[in-house]
């Protein structure tokens, strides 16, 4: 897998991204997947990404009418807190920063 830096982002678009390759393919779709996602913005893509690391689930088709990210995710300030005030909830944010902290590890 590329390694993705802020420095080869800047040095790529300032040579117009020549040297860019793709980083995902074009196959031709199946026969039949698994799993169908419908969206591919943050919750899709998450679907699929844990379905393949928690669950071995890989046969996976994500169908995006746009592009891949372009829902609330992709164009909207997101934050991340683990402060919310219901206590029924606080294990549940809590476990969500912890698999937070380390995504952006996981995927390069």
């Amino acid at each position: 897998m590329a390694e993705y830096s802020a420095f080869s982002l800047l040095a790529n678009a300032l040579k117009g991204n020549k040297d860019w390759k793709p980083a995902w393919r074009k196959p031709d779709p199946k026969a039949s997947y698994d799993v169908i996602i419908i969206g591919g913005g943050g919750h899709g893509l998450a679907t699929a990404y844990y379905l393949a690391k928690e669950h071995g689930i890989t046969n996976v088709a994500v169908v995006e009418k746009g592009w891949l990210g372009s829902g609330n995710v992709g164009r909207n300030t997101t934050a991340v807190r683990s402060n919310y005030l219901l206590p029924a909830n606080t294990r549940f944010y809590e476990h969500s920063m912890k698999l937070w902290e380390n995504l952006s590890h996981e995927l390069n």
